[in-house]
């Protein structure tokens, strides 16, 4: 199986906050060229790939929170010092 990679993610949550949604996904720019008369074209535009979607409670969002922050702190990042 070939290994996907994210580029961008996105964070939702339900109307009543009980779930939360982490929503993957590769965005890149694919081109098409095209020749005509000796001259060539470039279209292109953006496509959006999905690779994964997660769905956690309320419980396992503060969890991930909690280590995401004990990750940075132990790579020495200070996220309150972050705009």
């Amino acid at each position: 199986m070939r290994p996907q990679f994210c580029n961008t993610f996105n964070v939702t949550r339900n109307k009543n906050g009980t779930e939360v949604s982490l929503n993957f996904s590769h965005v890149y720019t694919d081109h098409n060229f095209t020749f005509k008369d000796g001259n060539m074209t470039d279209v292109s535009a953006q496509l959006v790939e999905p690779i994964a979607s997660v769905l956690v409670s309320r419980e396992g969002a503060v969890a991930l929170a909690k280590l995401l922050n004990r990750v940075m702190d132990d790579m020495g990042v200070d996220l309150d010092g972050l705009d």
